[in-house]
């Protein structure tokens, strides 16, 4: 017969941990020690500080102009106001997305130069990060406020003297489910297409000078 110990002893533990949403981006910095104003529109918040006012107006018309687009392609509409945040501490040129925010950080640095080509550096960004927002949030699996479901399953050791109420774990087995279902790599490749009629990042005569220069001088990557 199995006395009480024997059998929690025994048990193995499945767990099922689900995990809420708070900051998972660090790149999304506050820097309180500046003064921020918030611009709104229909679909949008644009939250700039100090001396970047030009940048976030321009932002906020731009966002509007391509939100119908993005949003009827994927058939999908984020469930609140999109957040842009204009940064201008640094000479950084990016920006990014957070899809369980609901927030995009645009660098107000413009990563225009001439070898990389002749597009518009704002409507570039703002369209491929908004992308990002609509196309993640489109495919998710879960809500926004559950990123990953986590299984988790424990195995003990014996006991090995009666005052110890468990063994030693020393079976573990762990298995995430995340709530993305679009691969970073796809997700990038449509953000660069963006849709048919945009085309804010496109081929043009720039990258096909370098991309000749490469197979002409035999040094083109594999």
């Amino acid at each position: 017969m199995f006395n009480t110990n024997k059998i929690l002893f025994s048990i193995t533990v499945l767990l099922l941990i689900i995990v809420p949403y708070k900051n998972i981006s660090a790149q999304f910095d506050s820097h309180p020690e500046l003064d921020w104003f918030t611009i709104e529109t229909k679909n949008f918040y644009v939250h700039y500080h100090t001396g970047t006012e030009r940048t976030a107006n321009t932002i906020a018309k731009i966002a509007e102009e391509i939100y119908g687009p993005i949003t009827s392609l994927y058939k999908h509409k984020p469930e609140e106001k999109v957040s842009f945040i204009v940064n201008d501490v640094s000479d950084v040129a990016n920006g990014a997305a957070d899809y369980y925010g609901n927030r995009i950080e645009i660098f107000a640095s413009a990563l225009d130069y001439d070898l990389r080509g002749t597009h518009n550096w704002l409507r570039n960004v703002i369209t491929h990060e908004f992308t990002h927002i609509v196309q993640v949030q489109a495919s998710m699996k879960y809500s926004r406020k559950m990123p990953a479901l986590y299984l988790q399953w424990l195995g003990y050791e014996n006991e090995v003297r009666p005052d110890v109420l468990y063994g030693y774990p020393n079976v573990i087995v762990s298995y995430p489910l995340s709530g993305v279902g679009v691969p970073a790599w796809y997700a990038e490749g449509t953000a660069q297409y963006m849709r048919q009629q945009l085309s804010y990042e496109k081929w043009d005569a720039h990258r096909d000078m370098i991309l000749r220069s490469y197979i002409v001088d035999g040094n083109l990557l594999s």
